[in-house]
């Protein structure tokens, strides 16, 4: 085995682990994921020895492509893995639910306890379960991860999560994005002929095993491969109308045409060598007018594998077939909107009657300035408002309807990153807890049936809707609601109320003082909106 291997020529690298080796036949290469603790801090001189050592013994002709993998888990990081590992590895035991996954982690050891019905946890007693998953991880990480089993019955009956949870799943296929470009005239170039519609770049945002995409080419290079004369490497970046780009790459093998070695390879006489050498110079020659054909400001639509590249930290593409074609302006696409849906899906709103009257025979003011508005106060918690880095973990929209708090919209949001524990406690909530909520792509809907033809309110409102439509947009919903900003909106209110007083609106507790409203929190979005909107019903009682 090749790890065995790289045990002896590094006896002082115990703690290294083969994750993959993946073997494409057909491409004659081969893919190696190899992992270290610290792999980030090895030198560059060591890793290329560890490439040379795995590149020496895999089978003659096929080349190698080397992940280098940092072996470091984060407890989330962890606790989804082992949950997908259980679900794709391990499907008769694919039912247990996420929050019944206990993981912990100090230093280099993972304890993990599986929480299973008194029947299940017999069977896979039995079935020595947990010993089969230990036995995995020992090859997979140098982590000393040890699987408890703990009986517990306690929500076996808990219909309304099990519902929860297939909402959940039919809403991540249902909510899948859902934009292509339209392309015509397209010509076979490299590879394969390919039918289908190329994706947005810009909603490609996780590995796939075959992906479609168009654009235009740019910072197009051919070399040939550092450790493989015979690969040449095409590189090029690929942009599309959607503003995202994609580095994409093309491995080509060219044949052997050297008369010598045909002969040792094939057994071939001297002249048949010589006939076939000259055969596939003129193939190599053909693919290398192909890949010198591609140039920058062509417009083509390519198939490949997408993965995440460690080295620039983004998402690249391999490309396997690439074909020109003209796209059609981003104006002439056929645009895909999806319609309000007709209910809730996973977040129902909380319903609310307080702040309807003041005594027995109060009557609504005719003059103040929220008078047949329907208004959202739409507050998040979000790590920054970068489209592309940051995310939403919590947020909260609370509608006035004439003067009137009516509802509020809650719920917590899978980041899918790791937050700041620290953050996250500001928010009534552990960071290893997070996982088990919907993703804002899976709220969307419920978010957009909420603020509806309604007037949005709020701090960081167009970098906050600037972040929202990044992820409704694949789906088909766009936040273009009418918009006000919080502190002028108050300023207003103050001014056209019976209140006499002087107060800054920035200050939230300050205007919740005057107002005479509790505020329990100032940071955390299920508070705040809730408070910035009964003080506007408050200041809209008291209206001139």
């Amino acid at each position: 085995m090749i790890i065995d291997e790289l045990y002896n020529k590094f006896p002082n690298m115990q703690d290294l682990r083969m994750r993959e080796i993946r073997v494409d036949k057909k491409q004659r290469r081969v893919f190696c994921k190899l992992s270290y603790p610290n792999m980030p801090n090895l030198s560059a001189e060591l890793k290329s020895e560890l490439s040379d050592c795995i590149k020496s013994l895999v089978p003659q002709g096929f080349s190698c492509s080397i992940d280098f993998l940092n072996d470091s888990f984060t407890v989330t990081g962890f606790l989804n893995f082992i949950y997908d590992l259980i679900k794709s590895k391990y499907p008769v035991y694919g039912v247990i639910p996420k929050h019944k996954i206990d993981v912990g982690i100090a230093e280099r050891k993972i304890t993990v306890i599986l929480s299973v019905s008194a029947a299940a946890k017999h069977n896979m007693e039995t079935s020595e379960f947990a010993e089969k998953l230990v036995e995995f991880f020992d090859g997979y990480t140098c982590y000393d991860v040890d699987i408890l089993l703990r009986e517990d019955d306690s929500d076996d009956a808990n219909v309304a999560e099990q519902e929860r949870l297939v909402r959940l799943a039919v809403n991540r296929e249902f909510f899948k994005p859902s934009r292509y470009f339209a392309v015509k005239n397209v010509r076979k170039h490299i590879g394969k002929e390919f039918t289908g519609s190329p994706m947005y770049i810009v909603d490609v945002r996780n590995p796939l095993d075959s992906c479609i995409i168009c654009g235009v080419v740019s910072n197009k290079s051919i070399r040939a491969a550092k450790n493989n004369n015979s690969m040449q490497v095409c590189k090029f970046t690929l942009s599309d109308a959607s503003g995202a780009s994609m580095n994409c790459v093309i491995f080509v093998k060219f044949l052997l045409t050297d008369v010598a070695t045909i002969q040792d390879t094939t057994g071939k006489t001297e002249s048949e060598a010589k006939t076939l050498a000259e055969t596939r110079t003129l193939a190599n020659d053909k693919k290398m007018k192909l890949l010198l054909q591609i140039l920058n400001g062509d417009s083509v639509i390519v198939k490949g594998r997408v993965a995440y590249n460690a080295y620039s930290e983004r998402l690249e593409m391999t490309v396997y077939d690439l074909a020109k074609c003209e796209i059609l302006p981003a104006s002439a696409q056929q645009k895909f909107t999806r319609e309000v849906e007709k209910e809730y899906l996973l977040v129902r709103p909380e319903q609310y009657s307080e702040y309807q009257q003041t005594n027995f025979v109060f009557q609504p003011s005719q003059n103040s300035v929220l008078k047949g508005r329907n208004i959202v106060v739409l507050h998040a918690n979000t790590t920054g408002f970068n489209t592309i880095e940051d995310k939403v973990y919590a947020i909260c929209g609370v509608k006035v309807s004439d003067g009137r708090v009516t509802e509020r919209f809650f719920t917590y949001v899978n980041p899918e990153k790791e937050i700041d524990g620290k953050i996250l406690a500001l928010c009534e909530m552990l960071e290893n807890k997070l996982s088990f909520y919907p993703t804002l792509t899976e709220i969307i809907s419920d978010l957009y049936k909420f603020t509806y033809n309604c007037e949005l309110v709020g701090n960081n409102l167009a970098q906050l809707l600037e972040l929202l439509n990044y992820y409704a947009a694949p789906v088909g919903y766009q936040f273009a609601n009418n918009t006000a900003l919080q502190n002028d909106l108050l300023a207003q209110l103050f001014e056209n109320s019976l209140l006499n007083v002087s107060v800054s609106v920035a200050k939230l507790e300050d205007v919740a003082k005057k107002c005479k409203v509790p505020c329990k929190s100032t940071v955390f979005c299920k508070e705040t909106a809730l408070t910035v909107a009964r003080c506007m019903s408050i200041l809209s009682d008291n209206a001139k």
